[in-house]
């Protein structure tokens, strides 16, 4: 079964939220459970400062790691990726039931598509519960892979590593550890269970976008000025040319 991360309370969130009242004895076992993360927002562990704030997600990206968005033509943010040394980790956080146990469902999805499309997995027991070690066969040959999976209260994070050093646990570890220190702030809307959780630009990086974007629609300008202006000249070109064929 999947394991529910963040620092526990006195009185177990899950429980909480189901509105089901904990036994005096649920409380004292884990009254002093604290784990190492992912976190949800109310467990974020100190200042969240050094974290790149994409709204559901805070990320702390480590030195080595390059950060790669996926951008939707509208504009809006659908996905945050890490890069390092030619292995991808692609991060994904979606709505999930109360009483947790998405990553169970998905897990079986993942296996499934896996198996269809011609590739291996195997599932193990790690430090964020069952993880899924993958041979993906795409168009360019096969793929290493690794699946991992957090339930926390009514979202579930997911990561994809993709690359050379998926199978490699000591090479994986920088990936683990971003992924380890990530903080989860769903919001309070109600979202159907799977739904991706909104994400949103950093405010710097936001900025670094409009500009780019007010740049590219300045630059689209011009060049559009400019041929209007080739073509005016060119029918004047033409219309003098034909002027002066006539008075010839």
């Amino acid at each position: 079964m999947a394991k529910m991360f963040g620092r526990r309370n006195k009185i177990d969130r899950a429980l909480r939220e189901r509105g089901v009242p904990p036994e005096v004895a649920a409380q004292e076992s884990v009254a002093d459970e604290v784990t190492d993360g992912p976190y949800d927002i109310v467990d974020a562990p100190g200042d969240l400062g050094s974290y790149m704030d994409f709204g559901a997600l805070k990320i702390k990206v480590t030195p080595g790691f390059e950060v790669r968005l996926e951008m939707a033509k509208s504009g809006e943010l659908n996905g945050v990726s890490l890069l390092r040394a030619g292995t991808i980790m692609q991060l994904g956080v979606f709505a999930a039931p109360r009483s947790g146990g998405a990553w169970e469902m998905i897990r079986g999805d993942i296996v499934g598509e896996i198996e269809r499309s011609g590739g291996e997995v195997s599932e193990r027991e790690d430090e964020f519960g069952p993880t899924l070690i993958a041979t993906l066969k795409t168009p360019n040959g096969k793929q290493a892979a690794r699946f991992i999976g957090v339930d926390g209260p009514r979202w579930f994070l997911r990561a994809l590593i993709a690359g050379g050093v998926a199978h490699d646990d000591e090479a994986c570890a920088p990936f683990l550890d971003v992924f380890r220190g990530i903080v989860v702030d769903r919001g309070t809307d109600p979202k159907p269970v799977r739904e991706p959780i909104t994400l949103r630009l950093p405010a710097a990086l936001a900025a670094q976008v409009e500009q780019a974007s007010a740049d590219a629609r300045a630059k689209a300008v011009a060049q559009a000025q400019a041929a209007a202006q080739a073509r005016a000249a060119a029918q004047n070109t033409g219309q003098k040319t034909g002027q002066q064929a006539g008075d010839t």
